[in-house]
């Protein structure tokens, strides 16, 4: 059984019914297509994953996940790609940038100036977001 740990690229293909789910993840060796069955799983997690390798005759080599935990992010990288991913409404990879760049160096690192400023850019944000609503 093979374990590998990084970031959910891209989900290419989603069955609601089943939650099966095919996803290409991001580790320190390259690109992996994993396929398995998920519960929840977004585009910019932090997964560890553990399965098999098969050989797809059409998609070629892909990891049988056969079961998996979702990590905290680990460093200000994981936290802006998960910002950044759409997984909250309204926080794209801009303003995931700009919280990212004002949290400080390390997720840890949270002070009261620290969520006056984050507080400051996800106002400008929604400041934005209803003035474009009348463009």
């Amino acid at each position: 059984m093979e374990t590998v740990k990084g970031y959910v690229e891209h989900i290419v293909f989603r069955n609601e019914d089943n939650g099966y789910t095919v996803f290409n993840l991001n580790n320190d060796d390259g690109d992996l297509t994993c396929v398995g069955n998920f519960n929840y799983l977004s585009e910019g997690e932090l997964v560890e994953v553990n399965g098999e390798y098969v050989v797809h005759s059409v998609y070629g080599t892909q990891l049988r996940v056969l079961n998996y935990e979702i990590k905290a992010p680990e460093d200000l990288l994981s936290i802006e790609r998960y910002l950044g991913s759409g997984a909250i409404k309204g926080v794209g990879a801009s303003l995931a940038g700009r919280i990212v760049k004002n949290s400080g160096k390390t997720p840890s690192e949270s002070s009261k100036k620290n969520q006056k400023d984050l507080r400051r850019c996800v106002g400008s944000a929604n400041v934005w977001q209803e003035r474009s609503l009348y463009r």
